[in-house]
């Protein structure tokens, strides 16, 4: 493909010779002739300048006449366009395992591929080209909707309702119970959890993502919504649309989560708290109280950055005092 048809994909501007191949696209130290490298700051323009790439995608501000470049607003949403023309293909046929368990009450839509000893329990729903990868289990009455992509070792537990174009990474865990203990004379007495988990479109759980279901109703993950690995969402969180959750994160029940929150890995959120959207907290972050819309936190407990940054320089000031005497 050339590079001036590459920059019109993506809404580029081309430096240099547009009409250089591109063959691929690679990292600067194993770039080669034909290659593409992407270059997102200043100090890392000259390893790609020196890598074998014959052009590079470079923000407004680094353009360079050593190599044709695509120029773009947006490098990162750039990569995120023109990836998926060089990635590989996997090939896939469409197609049910003999060695899959599918009771006859389920629905299969066209063109799903179910792989080796994948188990469906009853009045299982499955949307069209739909992938369930091999030893992944389903539970009754789960509804998955098209598109989606359920990879190995996935266990969804029953009456989940999963919308389209879902990803689910290897070992995710959806619709386990919820955490609800009783006390009795010392003794924990379990609260039986008969709510559920929707999943709503376009969202991405990657590995081991472990989503509970309800106590009462539902546990909620809003559309297009990404959750990274080893992440927990527990009884009836309501996640909102489009948030960025980084890995190592844990949700108390009953946490809301406004639209596009991004939260920084192994934060924490105590139970029945509201965070307010375009909200960001940062990593390691304790969150114990409601955090307005639109703030940015950080610290244990988590509070504006600012204040928190303001409060550890202080902090250090009186160490080094101490340690002066």
């Amino acid at each position: 493909m050339k590079l001036n048809e590459l920059a019109q994909l993506v809404s580029g501007k081309v430096a240099g010779n547009g009409n250089l191949d591109i063959k691929g696209v690679s990292a600067p130290e194993t770039a080669r002739p034909g290659d593409l490298v992407f270059v997102f700051t200043e100090n890392k323009l000259p390893q790609a300048l020196a890598s074998l790439a014959s052009a590079l995608v470079v923000p407004e501000n680094l353009k360079t006449k050593d190599k044709a470049c695509l120029v773009a607003k947006n490098p990162r949403l750039t990569m995120a366009k023109i990836l998926p023309l060089f990635a590989p293909k996997k090939s896939v046929a469409k197609k049910i395992d003999k060695t899959a368990i599918i009771p006859k009450t389920c629905k299969i839509g066209k063109n799903v591929r179910i792989e080796p000893y994948v188990v469906l329990g009853e009045g299982v729903v499955v949307g069209d080209n739909t992938s369930i990868c091999s030893h992944s289990v389903v539970g009754d009455k789960t509804t998955i909707g098209k598109n989606c992509e359920v990879h190995s070792n996935v266990s969804i537990y029953d009456r989940v309702t999963i919308g389209a174009r879902v990803v689910l990474h290897a070992g995710c865990r959806i619709g386990v119970d919820g955490y609800g203990f009783a006390q009795e004379k010392g003794k924990h007495i379990k609260i039986p959890q008969i709510g559920s988990v929707v999943i709503e479109d376009d969202v991405e759980l990657f590995a081991n993502v472990c989503v509970s279901r309800g106590t009462l109703g539902n546990t909620i993950i809003g559309q297009g919504t990404k959750i990274d690995n080893l992440s927990h969402v527990a009884h009836n969180c309501k996640i909102g649309k489009d948030c960025a959750i980084v890995s190592l994160v844990g949700f108390a029940g009953s946490v809301t989560l406004g639209d596009h929150v991004a939260v920084g890995g192994q934060a924490g959120f105590n139970g029945h708290i509201t965070i307010g959207e375009n909200t960001v907290v940062l990593a390691k972050s304790g969150v114990t109280k409601d955090i307005p819309a639109n703030s940015i936190v950080s610290g244990f407990p988590a509070r504006d950055h600012t204040k928190e940054m303001e409060y550890r320089a202080s902090l250090r000031r009186l160490a080094k005092k101490k340690n002066e005497k």
